[in-house]
């Protein structure tokens, strides 16, 4: 798997959520509406998910990495692209 484009989009409320993302990979499959957060001097992605129905407060994610090697792999992509996106 090759991530051929990251795009960041400024958030526009405050609070923890620094930035979204939209990611390509292999230039054919694009994964929309990651959410970059920073919590606790912590940076990390939130992939996209939606409610679950049998409770309020349940979510699950949509589309995820299936290992701990491919989620750091876009989380730095990620990141990289974001602080890109700050100096411009």
């Amino acid at each position: 798997m090759e991530i051929t484009n990251v795009k960041i989009y400024k958030a526009r409320q405050g609070g923890p959520v620094l930035a979204y993302a939209n990611v390509i990979l292999d230039k054919q499959f694009i994964i929309r509406g990651i959410t970059l957060i920073e919590k606790d001097g912590k940076r990390f992605i939130s992939m996209p998910s939606r409610r679950v129905r049998s409770g309020q407060r349940h979510f699950r994610d949509i589309a995820h990495p299936l290992n701990k090697e491919v989620r750091e792999e876009l989380t730095e992509a990620i990141f990289y692209a974001y602080e890109e996106f700050l100096k411009s």
